[in-house]
């Protein structure tokens, strides 16, 4: 944890090595309300959902978003499809901007 005037702002997670000398990390800014659950709040998802939607909104892959939450890349992709469902849409880039929309600072 980084933190400002008391206040966490950053959170820096390790993730695992994905290679032999590469490692995977996972830099996060610290808010009242987390990314996921924003998500989460917005669209009605399950918390396994909203983790999902956030990753494709960050352009990672069905088998990226796998090893990044301990899932199957056939896992995540039962998840894709109940939030397009929950969502609406009908395609991965359109999930993508809902999230990114629902995600922007106002």
């Amino acid at each position: 944890m980084v933190h400002q005037n008391g206040q966490p702002v950053l959170q820096l997670a390790y993730l695992g090595a994905i290679g032999g000398d590469e490692f995977l990390f996972r830099l996060t800014g610290v808010s009242q309300t987390s990314d996921d659950e924003t998500l989460r709040q917005a669209f009605s998802l399950t918390v396994r959902e909203a983790q999902v939607l956030f990753w494709i909104a960050k352009g990672k892959s069905n088998r990226d978003i796998g090893e990044i939450l301990g899932l199957s890349a056939r896992t995540v992709n039962k998840h894709l499809e109940q939030i397009h469902v929950k969502l609406g849409v009908e395609n991965r880039a359109s999930a993508a901007v809902k999230a990114a929309n629902a995600l922007r600072p106002e």
